[in-house]
């Protein structure tokens, strides 16, 4: 670790971006069926009658999303797969925890990203994370809300 710097302070590795990410690739879209299920959301068929219900569907996520993660951001700034891979999201000015709107409102577009990969956009997750091999390592939706993802301390 370079003198002069805390482990906060430090930028995270990107395999653990990457694990924390595939961690909640598998988490929040399970948690999100089990919603969608108990609350018969998807099963009846007026929800397929005007084709694929993408706003329920994302709605849904955002909603698996908050129930995974929603305490640990807004105490933590860390996913249910940053706290396992010990990094945290911070404000890129003052390396605070951002403000929990923040960490939604701006990042919700980013939430599918992921799995748009699936479907053919595959070209949207690599941009995403080529810009996070930076020096910096921030990507696109860091940039776009502000924050950056360090390493976190032991007390979290």
């Amino acid at each position: 670790m370079p003198q002069g710097r805390e482990l906060g302070d430090m930028n995270a590795a990107v395999w653990r971006r990457v694990t924390a990410a595939a961690v909640d690739f598998v988490t929040v879209p399970s948690v999100a069926a089990v919603i969608m299920v108990i609350t018969g959301a998807l099963e009846n068929a007026e929800a397929w009658t005007g084709g694929f219900p993408w706003l329920r569907v994302f709605l849904l996520g955002v909603v698996g999303y908050l129930m995974v993660n929603g305490v640990l951001l807004w105490r933590h700034g860390q996913t249910l797969g940053k706290r396992l891979a010990k990094i945290k999201i911070v404000d890129h000015e003052s390396e605070q925890v951002p403000a929990l709107w923040k960490l939604i409102v701006l990042r919700a577009p980013f939430f599918p990203l992921m799995h748009v990969t699936l479907v053919g956009f595959w070209y949207l997750l690599v941009l995403d994370l080529f810009t996070g091999l930076r020096g910096d390592r921030r990507c696109i939706h860091d940039w776009v809300s502000g924050t950056k993802v360090v390493a976190a301390d032991d007390e979290n």
